[in-house]
């Protein structure tokens, strides 16, 4: 097994290997907004063993076959991975988020008095959609753009109010999926009510998992590209 270091970022841990995402999820450990923070650090606040994550980490890389999915994006373009984010996340956003919002709004007028926890979920996700579809017209009008000029050598800088408040819309977008993960018991399905919570429990987790990736491959791949690409 190839030792693990406690001193990696979980950003450098991810883009080494992309599987070790799936291990990420299982542990929370957040490789997205947090994947600046070392292995170890990560690991204190979650009050987890780092020599014992470092271990399962490696029997994880030592199992045989490709573990690497198609999540894979670290030897892509700028402007391919724009194009990648683009048509994989968020096209998922607007095809997943009406169909959730109408799953919250049933789950609510049948269960909301009974469960009053649903409508914060409601109030927390409703905001949640509002500022990503926001964001997802700025990234491709503005922001993609800029990164594609700046790889290209076009544009001789990077906007970096842009990109680091496109950071902070993370870093909420994060503070958001936490709090509907706490409002709906870690999106166990022992927690539903009927066949509709129970299909919006599972909408719920497999949104935060597609934006758990889709931040990633932002923060930790196409913004340092960009930000090395400005100063060549």
């Amino acid at each position: 097994m190839t030792a693990i270091s406690p001193s990696s970022t979980l950003a450098e841990l991810v883009i080494a290997r992309p599987a070790r995402t799936r291990l990420f999820e299982q542990l929370r450990l957040d490789y997205c907004c947090g994947g600046s923070r070392t292995l170890a650090e990560a690991c204190a606040q979650r009050e987890l063993d780092p020599s014992t994550v470092a271990t399962l980490i490696a029997a994880l890389d030592a199992e045989p076959g490709d573990r690497d999915d198609a999540h894979d994006v670290t030897r892509a373009s700028v402007g391919d991975l724009c194009d990648h984010i683009v048509a994989a996340h968020h096209g998922a956003l607007r095809r997943d988020l009406p169909l959730i919002s109408d799953l919250v709004a049933t789950v609510v007028r049948v269960h909301g008095v009974q469960r009053p926890e649903l409508r914060d979920l409601q109030r927390v996700f409703t905001t949640m959609r509002v500022s990503l579809e926001q964001h997802m017209v700025v990234e491709e009008e503005t922001l993609f753009p800029a990164c594609r000029a700046t790889a290209a050598g076009v544009l001789r800088g990077v906007d970096e109010e842009l990109l680091g408040q496109h950071e902070a819309d993370h870093d909420e977008v994060g503070e958001s999926l936490v709090a509907l993960r706490e409002l709906s018991g870690g999106y166990s399905a022992k927690r539903a009510l009927c066949g509709t919570h129970r299909a919006l429990l599972e909408s719920l987790r497999e949104l935060e998992l597609d934006l758990h990736q889709h931040v990633h491959e932002e923060n930790n791949i196409l913004f340092p590209r960009v930000r090395a690409a400005a100063v060549r």
